[in-house]
């Protein structure tokens, strides 16, 4: 049954069927090739995957972020980096990069966060100098941190996929998403002089130590900024002390999220308007829509592999290549990276999950460690050459040629490997603030 899933698969793939209806097919060709099941079931799967309580989440938290951008968010936040980071060598790239730690907080989607703000920061980098291709590989690297920055779409689908806390998975998605904005920083700062600005740019500047750096009477004011985005910035503070003191548990933050953007954006903003509330929720539904419609065929092509047997296969297999769990580890990591490469993140944690937490557990990985793993390996899966979905979006934004954004990735990619690293065996990374925080 397993060679039979995976190549049905594969087959629907090779033919650019968009991936929620290729699982979907491949499950259900495979039902009725090889198994005496009823095709009926595969529609009871379908439905008893989607009717989990945590799951409501999902569009709640979409829909906060939405208003929140619709709200304003967007200016606020950038300024506020801006003037965090904007004396920094590399200025402007360094806020591209800080700014995805802002809205990772909020719209939990890299792609997402590619998508908005691609639009807004590429054309600047590139009016201020900066190669194209450098301008679309710095903003395709920052959002891959927003799944591992809660409240993220991603850590909720993987506590539902392996009832895990999720509130300890948003506690422990923050330590590792500071330590990848701080590599993404260094390097920044390491390659900016070298690859970030045009041949122009650099004969022209007075002095390479500052180039890039945005001068003093053009950054906006540290404090005005940080207070003009306080609202936004305390939404996730919200949601975690909730979980943290038993005010709510992760389904009920998002509900609160909503109201709480809503009060921002009408009586603290005071930038919504019913045009923009509609369009908030126009935008939502068809992100939600496309979420919901993959995760449901994930959830069929889970049971369907779970029947077949194919985790105990699949972990057979691992195990006599090594039992060492460092090795382990490694092959797990590969693994991710290469299916992150090809496979929507949260499609690829409800398929992944079932087979690699048995294997996890049995050499002593904790569920949520697992969790910070995965969801680490599918984002930097996001940024890897041949396919790599979010250097692909944010090269079409920034109009350069994928070969060119290739290039300029390579520092960005040795960070996200270095980082993975780290978060793979340096657990307490990861467990530090849940083990503190969570009762």
């Amino acid at each position: 049954m397993g060679p039979f899933l995976l190549g049905n698969f594969a087959v629907a793939m090779l033919a650019r069927v968009p991936i929620g209806f290729a699982l979907a097919a491949a499950s259900l060709l495979t039902l009725w090739l090889v198994t005496d099941v009823p095709l009926t079931i595969g529609g009871q799967r379908i439905l008893a995957g989607m009717t989990s309580f945590p799951l409501l989440a999902i569009p709640l938290f979409v829909l906060a972020g939405a208003i929140m951008n619709a709200g304003g968010i967007t200016r606020r936040l950038l300024d506020l980096a801006d003037a965090l980071v904007g004396g920094m060598r590399g200025g402007l790239a360094q806020a591209n990069v800080m700014s995805s730690l802002f809205f990772g907080g909020i719209s939990g989607s890299a792609i997402a966060d590619i998508s908005s703000l691609g639009r807004i920061l590429i054309p600047a980098m590139k009016e201020r100098n900066y190669r194209a291709a450098y301008a679309a590989v710095v903003t395709a690297a920052s959002p891959v941190v927003s799944p591992i920055m809660p409240p993220s779409i991603t850590l909720i689908v993987y506590g539902v996929a392996s009832g895990t806390s999720i509130g300890a998975l948003f506690f422990a998605g923050i330590l590792p998403a500071f330590l990848y904005i701080a590599l993404l920083m260094i390097t920044v700062h390491l390659t900016v002089q070298k690859q970030g600005f045009t041949a122009e740019a650099m004969q022209a500047a007075p002095d390479m130590r500052n180039i890039g750096k945005v001068a003093r009477e053009d950054r906006p004011k540290f404090w005005i900024s940080l207070y003009r985005a306080l609202p936004a910035l305390l939404l996730p503070v919200l949601i975690l002390a909730g979980i943290r003191f038993g005010w709510f548990t992760a389904t009920e933050a998002a509900a609160m999220a909503v109201v709480y953007a809503l009060v921002v954006g009408l009586l603290i903003y005071r930038e919504i308007t019913l045009k923009k509330i509609v369009y908030a929720l126009t935008d939502s539904a068809l992100v939600v829509g496309l979420i919901m419609l993959v995760l449901a065929a994930a959830q069929l092509y889970s049971w369907a592999l779970t029947s077949g047997r194919v985790p105990e296969a699949m972990a057979d297999a691992i195990f006599a290549v090594s039992e060492n769990p460092v090795i382990l580890l490694l092959l797990m990591n590969l693994l991710l990276i290469v299916i992150g490469m090809f496979i929507e993140a949260n499609a690829a944690l409800i398929i992944l999950t079932p087979i690699l937490l048995p294997l996890a557990v049995s050499i002593g990985v904790d569920p949520v460690h697992l969790g910070i793993i995965i969801i680490a390996n599918l984002g930097i899966g996001l940024l890897t050459p041949p396919v790599g979905i979010a250097l692909m979006l944010s090269a079409e934004l920034g109009k350069v040629s994928m070969v060119s954004a290739i290039r300029a990735a390579w520092p960005f990619l040795l960070a996200g490997l270095a980082f993975i690293l780290v978060v793979t065996f340096v657990p307490e990374v990861s467990m530090w603030l849940p083990t503190l925080l969570m009762p």
